[in-house]
């Protein structure tokens, strides 16, 4: 099912286009001071807190780290960000910075900031795919509960591309009518949802697509796979599909 699911995720990658990513140069002030969160990563990760202790790439990397850092608050004022993980320049020459902003749950992968910065000094980010996720779920379950009833399926939503811009107010409304572009996992419990009520489903839904432009895959579970199902026991579980739909605008 994971694979099942893997392939289907690829496609639906490749049929959104990611619009939130803002590129730009940037270049940091004083790269050779350690400063007091580069100290604590350094700590956190075992490694020494002079920078005339580290070797060469340590050097680079705790540079790029902070200068992700810098770019995250200067493109994003008054959001206070998380360090998670850091990628240094591989076959693409690029350098991944991974961060959460504070107080979302940094286990949801979903609510990961990803930072991409080339060796020419471009930044590129998605924090606004994170920021409009929450809001795009909301109005996607509200319309699912309208068809199938609170409490009758689960659905995990990963947004894909936005027009949104930061500032701009994100709520219910304001994430309809192609201002997102989404991807989910739709999961039914076989109890509640026959083949027939899916594909009647499909058919309505194909009919709004415009209004939430959100591609859904759709299974059919067992009940007791569903009943204690959250989003992290789907990425880690191998489900039982009893009856599976790719739902989108053109099929």
């Amino acid at each position: 099912m994971k694979k099942l699911i893997a392939l289907m995720t690829t496609a639906l990658i490749a049929a959104a286009c990611l619009v939130s990513c803002e590129t730009r140069k940037y270049k940091q002030s004083n790269p050779d001071v350690l400063n007091s969160r580069q100290i604590k990563i350094l700590e956190e990760n075992s490694l020494p807190t002079e920078m005339s202790q580290l070797n060469g790439r340590q050097k680079g990397g705790i540079k790029e780290i902070e200068s992700a850092f810098v770019y995250l608050e200067e493109e994003y004022p008054g959001v206070e960000f998380e360090y998670i993980s850091h990628t240094q320049a591989g076959l693409m020459n690029t350098e991944d910075t991974e961060f959460v902003p504070v107080g979302y749950d940094k286990e949801d992968d979903r609510n990961i900031v990803t930072v991409n910065y080339d060796r020419d000094g471009n930044y590129s980010d998605d924090y606004m795919l994170v920021a409009v996720r929450k809001e795009t779920e909301k109005a996607i379950q509200k319309y699912l509960e309208s068809y199938f009833g609170k409490d009758n399926f689960k659905v995990y939503v990963r947004p894909r591309g936005t027009e949104l811009q930061f500032g701009d107010d994100i709520n219910e409304e304001s994430v309809k009518n192609g201002n997102v572009v989404s991807v989910a996992q739709l999961l039914l419990p076989n109890d509640i949802c026959s083949e027939k009520k899916l594909n009647e489903f499909a058919d309505k839904y194909k009919s709004i697509y415009d209004v939430y432009r959100c591609r859904i895959g759709a299974s059919i579970i067992y009940r007791e796979d569903f009943d204690n199902l959250t989003y992290d026991l789907y990425n880690n579980t191998k489900l039982n599909i009893i009856y599976n739909l790719d739902i989108r605008k053109h099929q």
